[in-house]
C-alpha cells in the first residue's frame, strides 16, 4: 500500500459515499497501471462473454497459461456499485482485472461478471443474474475454450452489491412469492461475502434511490433484504449449514456503518439457524476500507487476495 492511498483510508476513515468510493477507484486503479500488473499474473483473457439476454449479462474469462489435463476450480466474481454503477473492468482495464489475473495465475478459471443496475432492473432481478451465470458456468465452463473448469467446484464472490445479489439467490426461498428451486443447482463449493449489506435498518438519504429504485417499496426492503429472507428461511436448508455450503464473510477494518452492523446482524442469525449454532468462517481486514481491500488483491498488501485463496482452495479440495 502506498502512503497516499494509506493517508486516504485514514482520512476518510469508516466514512463512505460515491465520491469517496471514486477517489480509491483512481488511486488503486492508477497504482495497478503503473506497476504493470497485468504483467507479473499472466492470464488468458476472454471478454465480454454473453450468460444472459441483457446487454449487461456479460462477464470476461481469466484463464491460466498453463494446460492441464484435469479440470480446475471456477471462482466467479461480482463487483459492488450501490445497485446503481460498477462494472467488471474500471479504470483502462486494471480493475478488476486484479482479481482475475490473481486467481487465474494460481489455476483457477475466473468469471469476472456485470449484472443488471437500476432504473434496468428491480427485485429480484440481481439474484435472477446470479442464476443465470451459476447455469452459464454449470452449462459451458468445462469447455476447452472456456478453461477446463469444473463445474461442481464452483465458488461464488460478491462485493457489497454483488455479495447482496447472490445472498438474494441463494435465500430465495425465504421469500414465499418467489419460485421454488434447489438453492445448490447448479452446484457450489462455497460462497464468499465482502462487505456485504445483508440489510438495511435506516436508508441513508444518498442510498434511498438506489434501494426503492431496487425495491420498489420502502416496507419491502426489510423483509426481502438478506436478513430478511434469512428469517424465513425453512428449517434445514442446506445453505445455512457451513458443512454442506462453506460460507466466508468478509468485511474492511474501515468498513462504514451501515456495513458493520449488518455484517454482524446476519452473522448472528445465521449461527441461530444453523445445525448446532454453527458460524461462518468470518475474517476483517486489517487497515482496509469498503473497497481498498479488494482493489489490493494482486499487490504486495495482499491480505484480501490470500485469505480468499486460502478459502477457495480448500472448498475446491473437498
Amino acid at each position: 500500500m502506498t502512503s497516499q492511498i494509506r493517508e486516504a483510508i485514514e482520512h476518510h476513515s469508516t466514512n463512505w459515499s460515491p465520491s469517496i468510493a471514486e477517489i480509491f477507484v483512481q488511486l488503486y486503479g492508477q497504482f495497478h497501471h503503473d506497476q504493470k500488473l497485468s504483467a507479473k499474473y499472466a492470464a488468458i483473457v476472454k471478454e465480454n462473454i454473453p450468460y444472459g439476454p441483457h446487454e449487461r449479462n456479460v462477464l470476461d474469462l481469466y484463464l491460466p497459461v498453463d494446460a492441464v489435463s484435469s479440470p480446475r476450480g471456477v471462482f466467479c466474481y461480482m463487483h459492488g456499485g450501490g445497485l446503481v454503477g460498477g462494472d467488471k473492468s474500471l479504470y483502462k482495464g486494471s480493475l478488476y482485472a486484479n482479481i482475475g489475473r490473481y486467481f487465474a495465475s494460481h489455476g483457477f478459471v475466473v468469471a469476472v461478471m456485470n449484472y443488471r443496475l437500476v432504473p434496468g432492473v428491480t427485485y429480484p432481478g440481481g439474484g435472477e443474474d446470479v442464476q443465470l451465470v451459476r447455469e452459464w458456468i454449470y452449462n459451458n465452463i468445462s469447455k476447452s475454450e472456456y478453461g477446463n473448469g469444473d463445474p461442481e467446484r464452483v465458488v461464488l464472490a460478491g462485493h457489497s452489491a454483488g455479495g447482496l445479489h447472490i445472498a438474494t439467490n441463494l435465500y430465495a426461498a425465504g421469500d414465499p412469492d418467489r419460485q421454488s428451486r434447489d438453492p445448490l443447482f447448479p452446484p457450489l463449493a462455497g460462497v464468499i461475502y465482502l462487505s456485504t449489506p445483508f440489510g438495511f435498518a435506516s436508508l441513508l438519504e444518498f442510498r434511498r434511490p438506489a434501494l426503492i429504485g431496487y425495491y420498489e417499496e420502502e416496507e419491502r426492503i426489510r423483509v426481502v433484504c438478506p436478513v430478511g429472507l434469512l428469517e424465513t428461511l425453512p428449517e434445514g436448508s442446506p445453505v445455512l449449514d457451513p458443512k454442506i455450503l462453506p460460507t466466508l464473510i468478509v468485511a474492511g477494518q474501515y468498513d462504514p456503518k451501515e456495513i458493520q452492523d449488518p455484517v454482524f446482524q446476519f452473522i448472528d442469525r445465521y449461527r441461530k439457524k444453523t445445525p448446532q449454532g454453527l458460524l461462518p468462517e468470518v475474517s476483517a481486514v486489517a487497515g482496509h476500507n469498503h473497497l481498498s481491500h479488494v482493489c489490493s488483491i494482486g499487490t504486495e498488501d495482499d491480505v484480501l487476495g490470500r485469505i480468499m485463496l486460502e478459502f477457495i482452495v480448500k472448498v475446491c479440495s473437498k
